[in-house]
């Protein structure tokens, strides 16, 4: 687990796990005893500033397998669902817990399902790592089976989502959602194709970003823009 990040004013960052050893860097050497100050200068005479890690420096450190969904595509998915501290979330796949682990910060249980070993064990060192307690990772195809009721987030990020559509009418309560992430609109289209009648179709959309570079003699666009990601599909069960 991350303890403490090492910043600099032009924005370097360094993730530091153990902090009983002195630290090395391009800036200099940090010592162990100056982890337990805010502010340092190195050998070198650079200014560093030393802050305690939270969890979202502990979550953009993750070890990863499969491409994970970015956090610029969960917390769309977060704010238009609502789900809160009550709520119940399944996660399908769990790739290496990286949804799960988001969303386990807002809500009160999460169910991660693969049918994958790998990435059930990425996903349960993830967790173990972080000391998350609210999360069941289980081997499980959710194409022939989602063993959960009356959830209120059913996330299909698998390849054929649409095979996945009547598991996820049972799982989830009426009026929970159901979101499906996918790479190609091929698949969106697909996956809407064969939306049960008891699903609404909410909306699909793409989520861009484009970050802003700020100083004295420039402003303009980064040329680090995220572009396409995946496309979200959110349908609303109805009945």
């Amino acid at each position: 687990m991350i303890k403490k990040v090492i910043i600099t004013r032009e924005g370097n960052k360094f993730y530091i796990e153990d902090i009983s050893r002195d630290y090395h860097c391009q800036f200099g050497v940090v010592k162990k005893q100056d982890f337990k100050k805010s502010k340092v200068k190195t050998n070198t005479g650079k200014e560093l500033f030393i802050i305690p890690a939270g969890k979202i420096d502990n979550y953009k450190r993750l070890k990863r397998g499969a491409q994970i969904i970015l956090l610029k595509d969960l917390g769309v998915i977060l704010a238009e669902t609502g789900i809160n501290k009550d709520s119940v979330v399944v996660d399908a796949g769990a790739g290496s817990g990286a949804a799960a682990i988001f969303f386990s910060t807002y809500v009160k249980k999460v169910y991660t399902f693969d049918n994958d070993d790998r990435s059930l064990e990425l996903t349960k060192e993830n967790i173990a790592k972080l000391g998350i307690k609210n999360i069941i990772v289980k081997k499980q195809d959710v194409c022939k089976n989602i063993p959960v009721k009356n959830a209120d987030l059913v996330l299909l990020d698998v390849p054929e989502p649409w095979r996945g559509l009547k598991n996820a009418e049972k799982a989830l309560k009426t009026g929970g959602f159901l979101v499906c992430y996918c790479p190609q609109i091929a698949q969106i289209q697909q996956t809407v194709k064969h939306l049960p009648d008891a699903f609404l179709l909410d909306k699909v959309l793409e989520n861009m970003q484009r970050p802003w570079h700020i100083s004295e003699l420039q402003t303009r666009p980064s040329s680090k823009a995220i572009g396409h990601t995946g496309f979200l599909m959110f349908a609303r069960k109805i009945a």
